[in-house]
């Protein structure tokens, strides 16, 4: 079954263009955004896009945290962070979230490998923090994330909070 994205709050729906993906894809975003952005994107986050990027993964989460830099100036842990393998991201969810939280994030063996929320979004200095699903034109939220959603959410005392993307109608798009 899939759930509606409705049923969580929507932070934002940005736009994008196809030719940014593509971009990313190519690698040349990639870098730029690493180099841009070191207080968002460390060398995990590098070495994970880079050898998967031609294959689509990781855009949309990417942009997505560049966005809400911008917007909101939150930065964020983008995907994976729920990893025991990636120390500076253990480092601050340890900074950011309950003990308890951070036991369920490690081990959930009631819904299966469900992974947490795409990004950990949190001010600079830690006073505030959310979680954040990001969902590309073509993604939906799956029944078990719903689920594991729903507990995460009762134990950390935080909504998740969605970015969409929506792709730029094809009559504005150049030609």
């Amino acid at each position: 079954m899939v759930y509606e994205m409705a049923e969580f709050e929507t932070l934002a729906t940005f736009v994008t263009h196809p030719d940014h993906h593509n971009l990313f894809r190519s690698k040349q975003l990639v870098r730029l955004w690493a180099r841009t952005y070191p207080m968002i994107f460390d060398e995990d986050d590098l070495r994970i896009a880079e050898s998967q990027s031609d294959m689509g993964y990781h855009f949309h989460e990417w942009l997505a945290a560049v966005l809400l830099y911008h917007t909101y100036g939150y930065f964020s842990l983008i995907e994976k962070y729920e990893f025991k393998a990636h120390k500076h991201k253990q480092r601050l969810l340890r900074d950011l979230l309950e003990l308890n939280v951070v036991e369920f994030i490690h081990d959930h063996p009631e819904f299966g490998n469900v992974q947490c929320p795409d990004l950990l979004v949190y001010k600079p200095d830690h006073s505030d923090w959310f979680f954040c699903e990001v969902k590309g034109p073509t993604d939906r939220l799956r029944e078990v994330q719903i689920q594991f959603f729903h507990k995460l959410m009762g134990l950390s005392g935080k909504d998740i909070l969605l970015v969409e993307f929506i792709h730029l109608a094809k009559e504005y798009r150049a030609r």
